[in-house]
């Protein structure tokens, strides 16, 4: 299942907003009480936890939304609202992060 969809949350939310819905299902559903639903959103959760993770899960996770890694790369930095371009070198850089 999505991981968005897990943590309620949409694929424009920043690394304190995925914390956030994170806690809020925790509370809700504690490890003690549901261990099944805790262990998908504990697994969610740290699929998307910070930039590094979520681009890892755009090029890896067969998202029907994201057909390519270079256009998960360029979705990704084109919601964080940065304008200049992504350059080759970074882009490589990147990926050979999100590979290991």
């Amino acid at each position: 299942m999505d991981s968005y969809h897990i943590l309620g949350i949409n694929r424009k939310t920043d690394d304190s907003e995925v914390r956030r819905a994170y806690l809020e299902l925790v509370k809700l559903f504690p490890a003690e009480r549901y261990p099944e639903k805790f262990s998908r959103i504990n697994e969610a959760y740290n699929t998307l936890k910070d930039e590094e993770s979520r681009i890892r899960y755009y090029l890896f996770n067969q998202s029907p939304l994201i057909t390519s890694p270079f256009e998960a790369v360029m979705d990704n930095f084109s919601m964080l609202k940065k304008r200049t371009p992504l350059s080759l070198d970074k882009m490589k850089v990147y990926l050979r992060k999100c590979a290991k």
